[in-house]
């Protein structure tokens, strides 16, 4: 199942979770009205009982007002906690005691994570996300969360730091990876939201009984206890029914998860030493924090106790990794696999980046989208290696991360430059001025390649920024790159990828739309002619790549080939259009792109960073594309990623 595939099933999934989740939600509704029409016909002054619907029947005022009370309750309480997280994977992280992981960080093991997060993270074209350690957890467990990956977080506890080596960790984070990809956070932190909503009744009613004994019971006392006691009982059936679903939905993705991790690694050796582990160690993957029940779903591995579980029994998943495995060897090769130290001198020195078996036939566009392989990992161990030492100050502080990215959108021109740093001035102070200024060296040694992995390195320390300076930034970094009133490539992209970022992060929307590609036409027909002009050596070549690109996506009949001075501009708000399409018609659109970009044989720099570009604002993230090598022509279309 490729990315596109498992989007189209996780919008599915998602449908059916929400219809279940209303079916629950009614019925628990209907329940607790019958509850208060209860409660409410023993208040009766004349002394006559009456059924709860015979009360309704002669109350609809009443029917309808506690029905209303009901859903507000439970659709307030979902949206407060949904709300809660949107602060990003990294609330969730903190709220189970996690500790931010630095790039600097001097704990080698703490380093060892931070590189393989940074390296999965190139590697899959998402930005870098937060990085926790659950210091007080000692088993082995790890999870990532948050609305998008825009404002992710993977945890990890210190159980799996200690316990794991670096194929076994990079298995693990491979694995959380994976959910990123697959649209499973946002699916999981909605899940978390519904099924507060269903336990909010059961708080509401045990807080009332937890009252009622220390007050007087005249009147409607006992009346009102019972009624507490029955919403008490139905706000757990409910939640029970949630858990229900959620561990059903649950157990399905981590098994996408599991087999995705393979792939991204070429190594089930490493996950499933992991997942040995686990079964030897006393503590599994269980965790202690209080909040851990909420998250259950989330986890790398099951993380408490439950009727139902979130997770496949561990000696499944392993079989599914080794169909071959005998399950009576398990206690032995976990008690030896516990027993195996973890090398120091892999901690401190990195250790080789896992390579297992490449296929030499390069993939094709479509397909490395949402799907990094092995090559592309090694492509981004070799690329954080390259990425400047002096990028880690930048890394940490969000002031500097943000002097960096407006230094990148200086020009070589002195005239210009100037124009731009007094618009820098102007905006943010002279104090922002010179911060940019002194940045400026760092941003001019970036290699090409390295300028937009740079940027989505970078992007977590942006994200800490307070909301009104993050808009202030994308606004004035799109006057800088118009300043010299026109664009060029580079500055279009890191102009759109920098709005794309802070808008997902502030937004959260849905990655999808329901538009098809007939109803796009103009919006693909601008994004061909200009990936087709800056590919090209000229205007012959560029329409023969336009026409070999649309005849994909828009075989019967499609625009004429034009070129646009105010490419920008249309661009832009042709990305907005292409960003609400279907995934499968996203797939096409890319196929189509892949074919214009691989016509001539070669991938250019500004081909590389428009489809990247044009990949994150589809919410379609594509692995590093290398400028400048050669690609198949016709029958094999593709970009290399080698």
């Amino acid at each position: 199942m490729d990315f596109f595939a498992r989007q189209a099933a996780a919008r599915r999934q998602t449908r059916w979770l929400v219809l279940g989740f209303i079916l629950a939600l009614l019925a628990v509704t209907a329940a607790l009205d019958l509850v208060l029409f209860a409660f409410l016909a023993s208040l009766s002054s004349d002394g006559s009982v009456l059924a709860p619907l015979d009360y309704a029947a002669r109350h609809p005022g009443s029917t309808v007002l506690c029905t209303v009370l009901v859903l507000s309750v439970l659709g307030l309480s979902s949206v407060w906690k949904s709300l809660q997280l949107r602060a990003g994977g990294g609330a969730v992280a903190r709220s189970l005691g996690g500790v931010k992981v630095t790039r600097d960080t001097a704990d080698p093991r703490l380093k060892r994570l931070h590189n393989v997060v940074e390296e999965m993270a190139i590697a899959s074209g998402v930005p870098m996300p937060e990085v926790y350690v659950l210091e007080e957890e000692t088993g082995i467990n790890a999870f990532a969360a948050g609305h998008t990956p825009a404002n992710a977080a993977v945890a990890v506890t210190r159980g799996a730091l200690e316990r794991l080596d670096r194929d076994q960790l990079q298995g693990v984070i491979a694995h959380e990876f994976s959910h990123i990809l697959n649209g499973d956070m946002r699916l999981n932190v909605q899940l978390v939201g519904w099924l507060f909503g269903l336990f909010v009744f059961a708080l509401i009613g045990r807080t009332v009984l937890r009252v009622m004994p220390r007050s007087r019971r005249g009147g409607g006392a006992v009346g009102l206890l019972a009624a507490a006691a029955a919403v008490m009982v139905l706000g757990y059936v409910g939640t029970f029914a949630g858990r229900i679903l959620q561990a059903a939905v649950s157990r399905q993705r981590e098994r996408l998860a599991d087999a995705s991790a393979v792939q991204f690694t070429r190594n089930p050796e490493g996950l499933k030493g992991a997942l040995i582990k686990i079964a030897g160690l006393p503590q599994g993957s269980r965790l202690a924090a209080a909040g851990a029940e909420q998250v259950a779903h989330m986890l790398f591995a099951q993380g408490v106790r439950r009727l139902f579980a979130t997770h496949p029994p561990i000696l499944e998943r392993i079989r599914a990794l080794d169909p071959r495995f005998d399950a009576r060897d398990l206690p032995r090769l976990a008690a030896e696999a516990l027993r195996e130290p973890v090398s120091m001198d892999e901690l401190v020195c990195g250790g080789p980046i896992v390579a297992r078996a490449v296929e030499s036939e390069p993939h094709r566009i479509a397909d490395q989208v949402g799907h990094p392989q092995t090559i592309h990992i090694e492509q981004a161990h070799e690329l954080r290696l390259a990425l400047p030492e002096g990028l880690r100050e930048f890394v940490e502080s969000s002031d500097r991360a943000r002097s960096l990215v407006l230094a990148l959108l200086l020009s070589e021109t002195q005239d210009l430059r100037t124009r731009q740093l007094r618009l820098i001035a102007d905006a943010l102070g002279g104090a922002e001025q010179a911060a940019v200024e002194e940045a400026l060296p760092l941003a001019r040694s970036l290699p090409a390649q390295l300028r937009l992995p740079a940027l989505q390195q970078i992007f977590p320390a942006l994200r800490r920024l307070p909301m009104t300076e993050r808009r202030l930034l994308a606004g004035l970094a799109h006057r800088l790159a118009l300043a010299d009133a026109r664009l060029d490539v580079f500055e279009f992209c890191l102009a759109r990828l920098l709005a794309t970022l802070l808008e997902d992060e502030l937004q959260a929307r849905a990655p999808h739309g329901r538009l098809s590609l007939a109803d796009a036409q103009e919006p693909i027909h601008v994004l061909f002619a200009t990936l087709a002009r800056f590919g090209a050596g000229d205007e012959r070549r560029a329409r023969m790549s336009y026409e070999a690109g649309m005849h994909v996506v828009l075989p019967m009949h499609r625009p004429a080939y034009a070129t646009y001075p105010d490419w920008p501009q249309r661009l832009d708000a042709a990305l907005d259009v292409l960003e609400r399409l279907r995934p499968f018609a996203k797939k096409v659109l890319i196929e189509g792109l892949e074919r214009t970009v691989s016509h001539d044989g070669r991938l250019t720099v500004p081909e590389a960073e428009l489809l990247r570009t044009v990949c994150a604002a589809l919410h379609c993230p594509l692995p590093p594309l290398l400028p400048g090598v050669a690609l198949p022509q016709s029958a094999q279309p593709a970009a290399s990623a080698r």
